[in-house]
């Protein structure tokens, strides 16, 4: 678990996930030798803070946005949502000062209904803030913030070892707009002929989707993959006798939104672990489906 706390304890809202790419370059050039197959990286200008690693003669392609939720000072200390953070009150924030962390405290005014932090200075307009990083795990469980997505970009990192052909994209703005996949999509389309994804991604526990049930592949959100694709990896999921849960949704979205979008047909299906307490400063998951969900994608990325 030191590399996933390393990885949440990285400061990566939407819009500024430069520390995090470079972490994830840092990683890579470290342990790529004694991979099975040494990836082709590229990580120009043209991908922004994006990374894309191609392994082989690639077929999928697995996509695991690097971002989190956060906020922004506006004026006079008021915060302004980066995504969709669930946040409540005095959660502890930090956040960067001429290269010094400071920590904070979240307030909810109710009259007005807007958030403050209550740091003894004004803080720059234009400063990013992320929950404070308090790492906690026990036989079964997983507590941290920002478990969504760093969980699904462990995931990517730790079968990179043994991935021979696939590429693996780590995305940008999944929080907050999105357009980093678009771009990527045309280009991994038409250079290695890639219409398949996989979504390494977190969703939320519901009345239909739980803990220690399994890796969660989702059959829909506010987009619809397609039926003929996500049939094809149930199929292979239960020939290789993996425990998984379905999910259907009428709203949400991820990284699939976006290729669903895009001028490139791409399929795509959602595949991930369910967690309690989504986008708060302390998300739960269960450690048997995060080993669920690893050993999904080294079967899916060799099979299809």
């Amino acid at each position: 678990m030191k590399l996933l706390k390393q990885l949440c304890s990285i400061h990566a809202p939407s819009g500024e996930e430069i520390k995090l790419k470079e972490f994830i370059l840092w990683w890579i050039n470290t342990n790529m030798n004694n991979w099975k197959v040494k990836p082709t990286i590229m990580e120009d200008s043209g991908l922004q803070d994006s990374v894309v690693l191609v392994f082989g003669k690639p077929r999928t392609a697995i996509f695991a946005h690097i971002d989190s939720t956060g906020f922004t000072a506006r004026y006079n200390n008021e915060l302004v949502n980066i995504g969709g953070p669930n946040f409540k009150n005095g959660d502890k924030l930090i956040f960067e000062k001429q290269n010094n962390i400071f920590e904070t405290k979240l307030v909810f005014d109710k009259k007005t209904e807007k958030v403050f932090c209550d740091y003894k200075e004004i803080i720059s307009p234009g400063t990013t803030l992320t929950y404070k990083v308090n790492f906690k795990t026990n036989e079964k469980e997983i507590f941290a913030p920002y478990l969504d997505n760093r969980l699904g970009v462990w995931v990517a990192l730790n079968i990179s070892k043994n991935l021979e052909n696939g590429i693996i994209v780590f995305s940008c703005y999944e929080e907050h707009g999105g357009g980093s996949v678009e771009k990527i999509a045309k280009i991994i389309y038409e250079k290695y002929s890639i219409n398949q994804a996989l979504i390494a991604d977190i969703t939320w526990a519901t009345q239909g989707v739980f803990l220690d049930k399994g890796v969660v592949v989702s059959l829909r959100d506010k987009y619809i993959p397609r039926k003929f694709y996500t049939d094809k990896i149930c199929n292979i999921l239960k020939n290789n006798k993996i425990k998984f849960q379905l999910e259907v949704e009428s709203s949400g979205s991820s990284d699939g939104g976006y290729l669903q979008k895009c001028a490139q047909p791409i399929d795509w299906c959602f595949i991930g672990v369910a967690e309690e307490n989504n986008h708060s400063s302390l998300e739960k998951v269960n450690i048997l489906d995060v080993n669920s969900m690893l050993k999904t994608y080294e079967i899916l990325m060799k099979e299809m």
